[in-house]
């Protein structure tokens, strides 16, 4: 069975020259094709702070992890206004198909079988990686890989060592992964504190799936 195809692509590289065409026709267009002025704003702070992260994070050879981890705190809120901006374009009657596929929507719908909501999660095994730093590798859950998933997402929410961790929903980091191994760099302001982690596939539509893995940690 075909699923969703993602239409944002995945690699930084590709993701930075995909959003810079998006930008640019939205910034061009938004009038002609009516769309919502609220997001067609806000788009162009969030492309101008991923810009100049992406500028620090990606010189070869000379370029810190905290670098690399700005770059994709800034993609994260760029590609959900992205993707938010780019479901109501593949219906928009002010559109072409050619307009679409210059900003990278491509409206093929009817060609996929839309990829299902995961009902299981990852397990999980974090360790320690250097200062402030955290290795994750995520395994198989019991009946399989659940089809049509694109990735992991882990939120994780920090807390004083013996207070009440935060819920789910109160967290303050999350990182998105592709690949079944992933790694984290903590904020210096959370040395010492605790943590606790919630890891959820998401599929070829960015939507969570219902069930997370829940572990935790120190930052040190």
């Amino acid at each position: 069975m075909a699923y969703s195809l993602d239409w944002v692509p995945a690699p930084i590289a590709e993701f930075k020259v995909f959003a810079d065409t998006f930008c640019s026709e939205v910034a061009t267009n938004k009038t002609a094709w009516g769309l919502d002025v609220t997001d067609a704003a806000a788009i162009v702070g969030e492309h101008t702070t991923f810009n100049d992260d992406y500028a620090l994070s990606s010189v070869k050879n000379n370029h810190t992890a905290l670098q690399t981890q700005a770059t994709q705190d800034a993609r994260a809120p760029l590609e959900a206004r992205i993707r938010k901006m780019g479901i109501p374009m593949k219906t928009n009657s002010l559109m072409t198909d050619v307009n679409r596929t210059a900003c990278g929507v491509h409206n093929d719908s009817d060609l996929h079988t839309l990829s299902p909501v995961a009902d299981s999660a990852p397990p999980v095994l974090y360790e320690r990686a250097g200062d402030l730093g955290g290795n994750m590798a995520f395994g198989i859950p019991t009946g399989g890989e659940p089809a049509g998933q694109d990735g992991i997402s882990v939120t994780f929410g920090f807390y004083a060592i013996g207070a009440t961790p935060p819920k789910e929903a109160d967290c303050t980091q999350t990182i998105m992964y592709k690949t079944k191994h992933g790694h984290v760099v903590f904020s210096d302001t959370h040395f010492g504190m605790a943590f606790v982690a919630f890891a959820r596939y998401y599929n070829t539509r960015a939507i969570l799936g219902t069930v997370a893995t829940k572990f935790g940690g120190i930052v040190s």
